[in-house]
């Protein structure tokens, strides 16, 4: 089962004119019912841009309660301009980079 899910705003996209997410924060509520789903993933599937824009959870443990749960996610990140990923991520050029159960 594949499950989507995006915050963006009303025009589409997820970032503010400056590049800032402020605005995409949520209640406790919100917070929590996001950290409950996102533990159930196996697996996260991103671009280069997003992979890039998330790799700050990798390392800064400001937001702990997230990054502890994102850290865990095996992701596959699909790119043709990166060389090499972080972490628990893998490099893919293609859908058969991703794992038989995944596909």
């Amino acid at each position: 089962m594949l499950i989507y899910s995006m915050s963006v705003s009303v025009d589409g996209f997820i970032a503010d004119r400056e590049g800032a997410f402020g605005w995409t924060v949520p209640s406790d509520e919100l917070f929590r019912f996001h950290l409950a789903r996102v533990r159930e993933l196996g697996g996260y599937l991103l671009g280069r841009r997003l992979y890039e824009t998330m790799l700050v959870w990798e390392t800064d443990q400001a937001g702990a309660a997230f990054a502890d749960v994102w850290c865990a996610i095996p992701k596959f990140v699909f790119s043709r301009t990166l060389d090499s990923v972080q972490s628990n991520a893998r490099l893919a050029r293609d859908r058969r980079a991703l794992p038989a159960q995944s596909q």
